[in-house]
This record gives structure tokens, C-alpha cells and sequence, in this order.
């Protein structure tokens, strides 16, 4: 039965469509600079206290401002090449609610990068960061690292795969048909996508920030 309401709920989550609202040109502004001012502070560690109050209480989750400008920020360093930091792509977005994914490349080493996964909420006329987390990474060798990557080798014994395997491709296929077949579509195509956005990141001719 758990099985059954889990590929339920995937079934919902994959097959709605991404909300396609679109930001006006002053919220994608206001959105540039948050992310900006953000990342060269609390991601660079640099100024880190310029960064406390471009978050949201949430996000600082009770840490104090005192904490937060020693550097115990629960935000991940990274040395982010340049300045500017508008290439984001949106996920979601609703009036006063918006996610997005960003690229990052390395200052230290060529052609590293790292790919981010936050959110921003508008509160009080002003976009704030909600969460900002890698979500992959990229090396100089071509390796591709996330969290779908890892996702196939977890688990047990062999029996134990084989078992949860007959439970995710039987039942569920006899009740919800090809429901099952979307997540390993979306897996394929953040692979993909991941790698496109490596292989851009990768060109010689790439202007840079």
C-alpha cells in the first residue's frame, strides 16, 4: 500500500506542468541583485555580515548575527569566479515565491563548477533567500557528480534491491500503467541536462563574468 501512494504522489509531481508564471523585469532585476550581493557575501565569505539580512528568518534558522559574521552561516563556500551572477534559471515561481537553479564556476580551479538550488521569497517588497544548496557539481575532467548519481548504488544486499524492484514494477505498473517509467525520465533528463550545461560551461569562447 506505501509503495502505491508513493508512485501515486510521483505520478502528481511529475506530470504537473512547472508553474510557467513569468517575472516582470523589476522583480528579475531585484532577483539580480539579491543574488549577487548574496553570493559574493555569504558564499565567497567575504563581508559575511552584508549577507544576514538578505536572508530569510527561516533560512538563518535561529542563527545569531554575531554567529553569522564569524562564518557560522549555514550557507556552502565556494569561490565563486567574478562578480555577477544573472545566468539562473527559474524552476517555479508564483508572485512572492520563486525557484531557481545556478551555475557557479570556480576561481581556483578551471572549468570546476558547481550547480545551486535555492529559492527566494519577496517579503516586505524585498527578495530574499529563502535556501541556496549545491546540487552538483562539475570537474575539469568531465565527471558529473549529484544527488541522482548516487541514487541507483543505494541500498542493501542484492535480495533487497530485487524485492524493492518487484514492489515499485508490479503493482504499481497494474494500477497507475506508466507512471512508473517518470521518474527514470526525469532522471535522464536532468542527466542530460547537467551535462549541456557543462559542456557551456566548458567552451573556450565563453564570456566571462
Amino acid at each position: 500500500m506505501r509503495a502505491i501512494l508513493i508512485t501515486a504522489a510521483l505520478c502528481l509531481l511529475f506530470a504537473s506542468p512547472a508553474d510557467a508564471a513569468r517575472l516582470s523585469p523589476a522583480d528579475r532585476q531585484a532577483i539580480d541583485r539579491a543574488l549577487d550581493a548574496f553570493v559574493n557575501s555569504a558564499v565567497k565569505r567575504q563581508n559575511v555580515g552584508a549577507s544576514y539580512n538578505l536572508v530569510t528568518p527561516q533560512f538563518r534558522g535561529g542563527t545569531t548575527r554575531a554567529a553569522w559574521v564569524k562564518g557560522n552561516l549555514p550557507v556552502y563556500p565556494y569561490p565563486a569566479r567574478g562578480t555577477r551572477f544573472h545566468d539562473w534559471t527559474l524552476d517555479f515561481a508564483s508572485p512572492n515565491d520563486v525557484g531557481f537553479k545556478l551555475l557557479i564556476e570556480s576561481s581556483k580551479r578551471k572549468k570546476d563548477a558547481i550547480e545551486f538550488t535555492g529559492e527566494l521569497k519577496k517579503i516586505d517588497g524585498h527578495w530574499l533567500v529563502d535556501s541556496f544548496m549545491p546540487s552538483a557539481t562539475f570537474s575539469g575532467s568531465g565527471t558529473v557528480v549529484g544527488p541522482h548519481d548516487f541514487a541507483a548504488s543505494a541500498g542493501g544486499d542484492n535480495a533487497g534491491v530485487a524485492s524493492l524492484s518487484q514492489a515499485w514494477l508490479v503493482i504499481p505498473a497494474l494500477l497507475l500503467g506508466g507512471c512508473v517509467l517518470l521518474p527514470l525520465g526525469w532522471m535522464l533528463y536532468v542527466w542530460r541536462r547537467n551535462r549541456r550545461a557543462y559542456e557551456r560551461y566548458r567552451s573556450p569562447g565563453r564570456e566571462r563574468a
